[in-house]
C-alpha cells in the first residue's frame, strides 16, 4: 500500500530556496544590466540634444559658440548667473526660465542623479567644456574661459577642428578635471564606467576614454 506523503522533507526545501535564490539573483541581473543600458541611451540622446543647442546658439549669434564658459559645468540652471551652458542653451533648448534656481535634469546623466541627493546637485558640476584645443602651432580656447583674468571669449565653431571633443561628462577621475579646486564636487569616477560620453564640433556623439580626453 503506497504512502501519500504530506510535507517537504528539510532538504528538499533548503534545494527549493536555493533554486529560488539563483532564480532570483540572475533577475535582479538582468534588470541592473537592463538598467544601466537604459541611462546610457537617455545619456545619449540628452547629449545630442545639448550638441543641437550649440549648433542653433551658433547659427544664432554670427557662429560663435556660447560664452564665456567655466570649465566645470553646473546643472543647476540660475538666471542670475553667467558661465554656465544651461542657462545659454535654455532658448534653443525649450527649457522655461526658473523663477528661482533650479537643477536641470537634461543636464544630469541619469545614472549619476540615481546616486546622488538632489541637493548635492545644486553645486555638482556634471559636464567639463573643453578649454584647450590644439590647431597646428596654436592652442584655442573655443568656449572662452571665466576662470582667467580677463575671461577670454568664444570662438567661432567654423574655427575649432571638427574632430576635436567639445564637452563630456564631468568626474574626478577626467583629465581635465584631476587636481581642480572643484573635483570635489563631481562624480567619483565616469558614470559610464569605464567610458564617458563626449560632444565633437562636428556634432557627433560617442563614448570616449581617457586617451581621447588627453590634455593638449
Amino acid at each position: 500500500m503506497r504512502t501519500l506523503r504530506g510535507a517537504f522533507t528539510l532538504v528538499e526545501l533548503l534545494v527549493v530556496l536555493a533554486v529560488i535564490a539563483i532564480l532570483a539573483a540572475l533577475s535582479l541581473g538582468g534588470l541592473s544590466k537592463l538598467g544601466a543600458s537604459s541611462d546610457r541611451s537617455q545619456a545619449l540622446s540628452n547629449m545630442r540634444q545639448i550638441g543641437t543647442g550649440i549648433t542653433l546658439f551658433a547659427a544664432d549669434n554670427d557662429g560663435k559658440l556660447p560664452g564665456p564658459l567655466w570649465p566645470g559645468q553646473m546643472a543647476q540652471f540660475d538666471p542670475t548667473r553667467s558661465g554656465r551652458l544651461v542657462r545659454e542653451l535654455a532658448p534653443y533648448l525649450g527649457i522655461p526660465t526658473p523663477a528661482a534656481p533650479r537643477v536641470e535634469p537634461l543636464f544630469v546623466p541619469p545614472a549619476y542623479r540615481k546616486t546622488v541627493s538632489t541637493s548635492f546637485l545644486d553645486s555638482a558640476r556634471t559636464f567639463v567644456v573643453n578649454m584647450s584645443v590644439r590647431d597646428a602651432d596654436h592652442t584655442l580656447v573655443p568656449w572662452g574661459n571665466l576662470a582667467t583674468s580677463p575671461a577670454s571669449q568664444p570662438l567661432k565653431l567654423a574655427a575649432i577642428p571638427a574632430q576635436a571633443w567639445g564637452c563630456s561628462d564631468a568626474d574626478a577621475l577626467h583629465p581635465h578635471v584631476v587636481g581642480k579646486s572643484w573635483a570635489a564636487n563631481t562624480p567619483p569616477k565616469p558614470v559610464h564606467t569605464p567610458k564617458r560620453l563626449a560632444w565633437f564640433f562636428n556634432g557627433s556623439v560617442a563614448p570616449v576614454d581617457d586617451t581621447a580626453l588627453a590634455l593638449p
